[in-house]
């Protein structure tokens, strides 16, 4: 991570330092010798202005400096501390000195003494506050950079998971219709236009992750339509869903269809006993189940279904699916997103 150093709150934090130790220094005064005291109010507040001025952005431009000038092989706090105090002692010795010598007072040794000691220790309080302000700052920068990474992640993840699901969706599909056209040509046409309508809705959401949810429906729709050309009266699907929620809801792309495939691809279809798949409403979340009747031999599974799902919805939402089996049914519920998901989603596409 490059080094930076946050200049304009240090040079903010130096003109609250400034102020506060100048009006201090006039009010001591007045505090204790009152009006009559008023001239030597103003000058120890100039002097105490003067000092801390020169004081506190000699620290600015020494960092500025190091950082511009000082190769990373040297030690640069070594350097800085250096330059640091040796500046406010000379900056304290000169104002003294030289206001001493305009008013034609005496310098003593002890004075001098004083002096020192007293710059390093406004020093050591300016130095303290510099370092507090860019150790909070240096954190602040490493905890956004560190969320820009975790959604950058995040993002690719969610992405990888997306492109799992449609080479796996197409694949068999195109199985399914290549048997169609073998048994029944007009079935396998009309299955065709409902593969068409469910690609072309599911490309143009490709590089959506949140839409709203009659989005959704519509894609499963499709889907359906695909499958009941496939089995018929063996399969049966109940959607329940209210029409306030159909227009202000929102889910992640794929969240829905996958359960319906789930739902198909783990059980017996037949006309005597068909599959019941309910989409339904279920207070802010989505549940989808059906009625169970294992298959002897399941299909080969590529991994990917509720694990799949439940990932993606983890990136996208921080939210986790809710799986029940009942041994005679089967359900998973997901949450409803609100709009302000999806507007942050679209927002973040246009920066």
């Amino acid at each position: 991570m490059k080094s930076r150093y946050p200049f304009k709150k240090l040079s903010i934090l130096n003109l609250w330092f400034i102020s506060t130790c100048t009006l201090f220094v006039f009010a001591f005064v007045i505090v204790f010798q009152g009006i009559k005291g008023i001239h030597d109010a103003i000058l120890g507040a100039l002097l105490t202005l003067i000092v801390l001025m020169l004081t506190g952005f000699a620290n600015i431009m020494w960092l500025f400096l190091l950082k511009k000038l000082v190769s990373h092989s040297f030690n640069t706090k070594k350097i800085y501390y250096t330059l640091s105090y040796t500046f406010s002692i000379c900056i304290f010795l000169t104002v003294i000195v030289s206001y001493n010598y305009i008013y034609q007072q005496p310098t003593s040794i002890l004075e001098l003494s004083n002096l020192v000691v007293v710059s390093v220790f406004v020093n050591t309080l300016i130095v303290i506050f510099h370092n507090y302000i860019a150790l909070q700052d240096a954190k602040v920068n490493a905890d956004m950079e560190n969320s820009q990474l975790k959604a950058a992640n995040a993002e690719a993840s969610n992405q990888l998971l997306r492109q799992q699901i449609h080479p796996h969706f197409f694949f068999n599909a195109l199985n399914i219709l290549k048997s169609l056209y073998k048994l029944d040509p007009i079935a396998a046409e009309e299955y065709l236009v409902c593969l068409s309508n469910f690609l072309r809705t599911s490309v143009s959401s490709n590089n959506i992750k949140i839409i709203p949810l009659k989005d959704e429906l519509k894609l499963c729709e499709d889907y359906l339509g695909m499958q009941k050309i496939r089995f018929g009266n063996a399969l049966v699907c109940f959607v329940s869903i209210a029409e306030d929620m159909l227009e202000n809801g929102f889910v992640p792309s794929f969240s829905i269809q996958p359960l319906l495939e789930n739902a198909i691809k783990h059980n017996e279809l037949t006309k005597a006993s068909p599959l019941h798949i309910f989409i339904e409403q279920d207070g802010d979340r989505i549940k989808v189940s059906n009625n169970l009747k294992p298959k002897i031999t399941t299909e080969t599974s590529t991994g990917i279904g509720l694990a799949n799902l439940s990932e993606r919805y983890r990136i996208l939402s921080n939210d986790e699916l809710i799986i029940e089996n009942e041994g005679t049914s089967f359900s998973v519920s997901i949450k409803i997103l609100n709009k302000e998901a999806f507007m942050q989603e679209s927002a973040q596409k246009h920066i």
